[in-house]
């Protein structure tokens, strides 16, 4: 009688893997992805397996500088970039006040010795002026430059987060439906070794997010 149960639940069990043969090879195949640090090919389901791949190709442009500049630096090298602007415009502002005392001691000065004295200081004052005007220019050039950098960090960063998150849902979506695969005894051990994957990567998932969030805030921070 016992054999006859025992071919039974044989039976049973080897009609039920046929059932689910290919599923069977998805998941064998998920796990040895898993096991290797493949990301989305760790994924048995071809649907969200697909959408996996299609935003992580989006996170690596985004998120690794392919797109532009993800950081911004310190948020001090805006008020460098700030205060450089405001010191030779006030250099320029201090030598043309300069210029007008002169001219003003010229218009009083009582002898061509002395007024000529003060025109060469006068000459000197105003090339002083017109190379102040071009420091002004590039202090202005480099602020512009630091804004753009800025701009377009703030940009790809927000983009680089929409994408991490989209996968992370991927993943999310993932692990619901491997918790509740049991057809066969050994899809559901290979459906559970998934589960530990994933939850063990949800965090690095996390930690990758809150990084980016933390450079975007470095980002807005450093507007001028």
């Amino acid at each position: 009688m016992n054999r006859v149960k025992m071919i039974i639940v044989a039976t049973f069990v080897l009609g039920v893997s046929m059932m689910f043969p290919d599923k069977l090879s998805d998941f064998k195949d998920a796990v040895d992805a898993a096991n290797n640090g493949k990301g989305c090919e760790s994924i048995p389901y071809s649907d969200l397996r697909s959408n996996c791949t299609s935003e992580g190709s989006h996170v690596h442009d985004w998120c690794d500088g392919g797109q532009g500049p993800v950081t911004c630096g310190s948020e001090e090298l805006t008020r460098q970039a700030m205060r450089a602007v405001e010191r030779e415009k006030k250099n320029v502002e201090e030598l043309k006040e300069k210029k007008n005392r002169l001219e003003s001691d010229k218009s009083r000065a009582s002898s061509d010795d002395e007024k000529n004295k003060i025109a060469k200081d006068i000459e000197q004052v105003e090339k002083d002026i017109y190379e102040g005007g071009k420091l002004v220019d590039q202090a202005e050039k480099d602020l512009e430059t630091r804004k753009k950098l800025v701009e377009d960090a703030i940009y790809n960063l927000n983009k680089c987060i929409d994408y991490r998150r989209a996968v992370m849902n991927v993943f999310a979506n993932a692990l619901d439906k491997v918790r509740n695969e049991d057809e066969t005894p050994e899809i559901k051990d290979l459906a559970r070794q998934l589960r530990d994957k994933y939850e063990a990567s949800k965090s690095g998932h996390e930690e990758q997010i809150t990084a980016r969030n933390n450079a975007l805030e470095t980002c807005k921070n450093s507007r001028p």
